[in-house]
Order: C-alpha cells, then structure tokens, then sequence
C-alpha cells in the first residue's frame, strides 16, 4: 500500500493510462465481459482440444488490460487443482513485421523458458525419459540439443541455446559448438518449434498427474499486420494456420485487434483457412461506455483500490458523484466515453485535488472543482485508424 495516499483512501493511485500487467486482476464496468473471461478460462482448464478465440475492440476501450486480467486469471485457476494448468504468453504484435517468424520471436522473448526446462527435465528423469528424448531427436535434433543444453550446460552455453530459441542472429559456429547445426529463421521451423514445445508441456503434465496443458498465446494489436504488405499478410496467416494445425491440443491462441468490430465479419487480413480454424465463436466486444457504464467504472476502479476499512461517503470517494458526472461529460462532449479517455480526465483532475485533500484544503472533489480544472483541459480524440 502506498502510505502516500492514504488522505484518498486508496492503496495506489487508481488512474494508470497504460496498463500495468500486476494491476490487471479486476474488469471494471463491464461485468459481461469479466463473465465471459471467466467462463472461457474455466473451459480450457477442462477439455484439451485447441481452439482460437477474438477479442475486438474500439482503441482505447481497454483490450489490452482485459488480456492482462486474462493472463492473471489463468495463473490463478492453475495455481489449483484444475485438470489442463493454463500458461498465458502475451505478446503485441511488432510493427515492421515481414513474416510470422517476427511473431515467433515475440513470442519465445515472452515465454518463461525456465518452465519450459522444467518441464523438459521433468520428463527426460521420469520412466518414459529415454523414449521421449528418442522421439525428440528424431522430431527436432536441434531443439532436442537446445533443451539438453538448457538444463545440464554451463551459463554460457545455456545463454547461446537461449539465443538460439529466441530467434536471434548469431554466428553459426556459437550454435554448432553446442550441437545445433543451424540457426533458427524460418517461419516453418518457428512453427514446429513452437507446436513441439506445446507438445512438451503437456507431457510433462501428464507425467504430473494433470491431462494435459494449455498454451494460451495472447496476440495483442492484431490490426498492425494490415500494414504489414501483402507477403507479410501472408505468411502471418499461413504460420498461425500451421501452427494450430501442428497442435491439435493444448493451444489457444487469442488474438485482439482494435477498430469499429462489425458484428457479421471478421476484417479481410485474416485468411480464408484462418477464418475457417476460428469457425463459431463468441467474439469479446469491447465498445465505448455509455454514460451510466463510465460511471460504474469509475467506482469499480476506485473501490478496486480502496483501503480496506476506510470509511467514506460513497464508492466515489475522493469524488464527488456531481464531480464524476461533470469530468464524464466534459470526456463526452470531446469524444467517445472509452475508459483510456476517462481515464485521462479523472487523472488530470485528481492530480490537482491531491495535494489540497491531504492539507484539509479541500475535503471532497465537488462538480466546480473539477470545472475549474477540465476548463483549462482538452481531450485529444484518438482515431478508429491510428497505430497504437
């Protein structure tokens, strides 16, 4: 708790602009959407057939943070006796991409590879250790020599086999001198690395006594592959496509994009085979609030934060309900209520109130406090097209 705030009665300041991944465990102002969330996860944690799922949403309405609440959620159900433990790996999606290797390599940057020697060290000391090294070897003998490197190799040479799965441009001798015969580059060597690696986990899962494992890989910012030029386009869709053919079980990809959704079709830079592996699905829609919905999410945030046992006036505290509905008109009257925007302006308006709560100055943010402050303010609307 954040002992500097406790004249507002919360335990951190409440309005951050960009999600912070730690903050993430609650959905505010959309309880469909928590809903949905949950329900989703509670299904992958029981049956082990892979599928894909959409999350779209209006810029700055909050997809990222709802992909953070997703991953959080997930550590949480498989911190518990679930069947499939759940493994969420969020990425956003480079911009400048020329073909899904780009993805891979986000991907293999943001995936816990000390689990991933674990699980392989898991297996390789259990009964079926030698037949699964053997099978291994024979799939993939440069990820098998990786792996062996990871787990019983010095520092440096786990370092350069680390390199190695991350994708990275190094020398071909570095590679060689630990027993890979080529460096990793291709997007039909991504996705075997990949699909082995799911693979892998569920194994050792097994060997846990679970049913499996899953894989969750949170594609965030979806809608940057539209500039990526048509080869890139491409190859993106035929490297998803791929990799969830190579893993019939135990992966989920959840891909976010941002722009108006319509509610009959997905935008053409997915492909027909892609369209096709995602098939019947509920999409998550994330619109701008309506006024009575700002004003819900706006409580939710500050009662997310709030110093347990503190007494105050209403849910709103250090604002006033008058004060909330002006600062949520004033977003209104400028552009879309999306929590960013709100967000923007309760910030502005608490930060000016601080300083004055705590000396006694002033007790509660009324409607004219914050007038005076959203008067010298102006909200810079954000695009429906614009790179995020």
């Amino acid at each position: 708790m954040d002992a500097f705030l406790q004249h507002l009665g919360l335990t951190a300041w409440p309005f951050s602009v960009v999600p912070r991944p730690d903050h993430c465990t609650f959905i505010a102002g959309r309880p469909t959407l928590r809903e949905d969330i949950d329900f989703l996860l509670r299904t992958l944690s029981r049956r082990d057939t892979s599928s894909i799922h959409v999350l779209w949403s209006w810029f700055g309405a909050g997809k990222t943070h709802s992909l953070f609440y997703l991953a959080n959620q997930a550590k949480l159900i498989s911190a518990g006796l679930t069947p499939l433990p759940l493994t969420a790996v969020y990425t956003e999606f480079p911009k400048g991409v020329r073909s899904f290797f780009d993805l891979y390599r986000s991907f293999a940057s943001s995936l816990d590879l000390g689990f991933v020697t674990e699980s392989f060290l898991e297996i390789i000391t259990s009964r079926q250790g030698d037949e699964f090294q053997q099978c291994l070897q024979a799939r993939d003998p440069d990820l098998a020599a990786a792996l062996r490197v990871s787990t019983m190799g010095s520092a440096q040479e786990q370092a350069v086999a680390a390199r190695w799965l991350r994708g990275d441009a190094l020398p071909a001798g570095d590679f060689r001198k630990i027993g890979i015969s080529q460096k990793l580059s291709s997007t039909e060597r991504a996705t075997q690395v990949i699909a082995t690696l799911i693979l892998m986990l569920s194994d050792a899962a097994r060997i846990q006594g679970r049913q499996g494992h899953r894989v969750i890989w949170l594609l965030d910012e979806f809608q940057r592959v539209a500039q990526a030029g048509r080869a890139a386009v491409t190859d993106v869709n035929a490297g998803l496509h791929s990799l969830f053919n190579a893993s019939p079980t135990g992966f989920t990809p959840v891909i976010s994009f941002s722009g108006p959704p319509d509610a009959k079709a997905l935008p053409d830079w997915f492909s027909p085979e892609l369209r096709d592996r995602i098939g019947t699905t509920k999409v998550m829609v994330l619109p701008p609030f309506q006024p009575k919905e700002a004003m819900i999410f706006v409580s939710d945030v500050l009662e997310h934060y709030r110093i347990p046992g503190f007494s105050h006036p209403s849910s709103l505290y250090p604002f006033s309900p008058d004060a909330c509905n002006v600062v949520i008109s004033f977003v209104k009257g400028c552009t879309e209520l999306r929590p960013r925007a709100i967000m923007h302006a309760f910030n502005v308006v608490l930060e000016a109130a601080d300083a004055k709560i705590e000396t006694g100055e002033l007790k509660i943010i009324d409607g004219k406090f914050a007038e005076r402050v959203l008067a010298e303010c102006v909200v810079i609307a954000e695009s429906d097209h614009e790179e995020q």
